[in-house]
């Protein structure tokens, strides 16, 4: 019966997801069918070879695009919406970046080639409104703010092209968070800060590429802007290699948390849940994406140390001995020795050290109190707590949601960090039926 409910309410749940996907798809269809009436009111297309031209690089710009964690991708068709921005209208701007969308075959893993005729409705439809809106909007800022300048440029509007490009920020991220809150079931202001600033700069060197194409178009025509195109190539390249070196940043973490899961089997997915308390709890907080990454770092390998304790003591049945609890206290500090000794993981060194801290200076191994003892550490103590709680041990049975949740309401000033503790619940109470699904 339970399994039944269970289905039930994820089916609605779904149904819930898929209702809100398609009143807001249609709003965006909606919005950029009218923005396209709109415009070729109030523009022409005088040079369609130009207009080809920029189409088919900017087909090739997002055949190219680089798929992110969890949901999107992202391209550097970016440079070629903001050089015809520069050098032509909103509404060729707005058809270039909707073209290059439309007629894009990325190479997608385990599904090969993806284009407009294997792809589904919902998702072109989406892509294609959402960057007609983008561009069409930004061009016509930099109309409106060149027009209200008043000043003589040689072929670029500095003031201008700023605005252009702040709005073409604001509406990118807002609309692919919008769409990720909805798909994660995550809060909208956690994904729209990491959006924004995680294109942020990205998003400005690209920018920078769009004025060096349209400089070359206006110095030596449509062969120049084809010849710079190549540099737009080289920054896919780089960046695709920080997406991949992260990615293997994260991989060698799995197989370090196999690693500790192999030396203490009763721990067996305790890292992992550990990791998704602490994001949850650190996204409640509303800290920077950049503070969310390495506290979820520090929470995945946190029991690293483990793996130089003697297995006969972690995996005792009874109740430990004064000298067997000293071993297991020195796990903090076996941990931080072994991730200090690599370089690219040195920054979670003291979260992991002192993730046994208590606020009240109580804890080992350094006896710190709550002035020293840094947020991103209190929230793992937290997050690795409950998790503790709420799982069996070969000592005892898990407690209930609501009894340890109460645990640390009760312990917030001695054990845990009381400004923190009203968010972690409600963090680890949502996290908490997520990973019970």
């Amino acid at each position: 019966m339970v399994d039944g409910v269970s289905t039930m309410n994820n089916n609605l749940e779904k149904q819930k997801i898929n209702i809100k996907l398609y009143v807001y798809i249609t709003l965006l269809a909606s919005i950029a069918v009218m923005l396209l009436i709109n415009f070729f009111e109030m523009y022409t297309i005088e040079d369609y070879t130009l207009l080809t031209v920029f189409c088919v690089l900017s087909a090739v710009a997002e055949t190219f695009l680089i798929p992110l964690p969890k949901i999107g991708a992202i391209s550097v068709s970016t440079a070629l919406a903001f050089t015809a921005i520069i050098l032509t209208n909103p509404l060729i701007a707005a058809v270039v970046m909707a073209a290059g969308v439309a007629f894009r075959c990325p190479y997608v893993d385990g599904k090969g080639r993806v284009h407009i005729f294997n792809n589904p409705p919902y998702k072109t439809i989406f892509n294609i409104s959402q960057y007609f809106i983008n561009t069409g909007i930004a061009g016509l800022a930099y109309v409106v703010v060149d027009n209200l300048l008043n000043v003589r440029f040689v072929f670029y509007n500095p003031v201008a092209g700023i605005a252009a490009l702040i709005v073409y920020i604001l509406l990118n991220t807002f609309c692919m968070s919008v769409l990720m809150a909805i798909l994660l079931k995550e809060k909208f202001s956690n994904i729209w800060k990491s959006s924004f600033y995680g294109m942020l700069i990205n998003i400005l060197l690209v920018s920078l590429l769009g004025i060096i194409l349209a400089f070359a178009f206006y110095s030596y025509g449509t062969g120049g802007m084809l010849l710079f195109f190549i540099p737009l190539l080289f920054a896919r390249y780089t960046f695709k290699l920080y997406i991949d070196m992260r990615k293997n940043y994260f991989d060698t973490m799995n197989v370090l948390v196999r690693a500790i899961e192999a030396s203490d089997p009763y721990t067996s997915g305790h890292s992992m849940r550990v990791g998704a308390y602490s994001e949850a709890i650190a996204k409640q907080l509303g800290l920077p994406q950049g503070k969310i990454d390495l506290i979820k770092s520090a929470a995945l390998l946190h029991d690293i140390g483990k793996i130089g304790i003697d297995k006969k003591i972690l995996n005792k049945d009874g109740k430990l001995e004064k000298e067997e609890f000293d071993t297991i206290k020195s796990h903090p500090e076996i941990g931080a020795t072994i991730i200090s000794d690599l370089s690219y993981l040195s920054n979670i060194t003291e979260i992991i050290r002192h993730h046994h801290e208590r606020n009240d200076g109580r804890g080992y191994p350094d006896g710190l109190d709550h002035d020293k003892i840094p947020l991103e550490t209190s929230i793992l103590t937290i997050a690795d707590s409950f998790d503790a709680m709420t799982t069996n041990r070969p000592y005892r049975h898990s407690l209930s949601l609501e009894t340890a949740l109460n645990e640390i309401k009760i312990n917030a000033g001695t054990q845990f960090n009381p400004d923190i503790v009203d968010d972690a619940i409600i963090a680890l109470k949502a996290t908490y039926f997520s990973l019970s699904e």
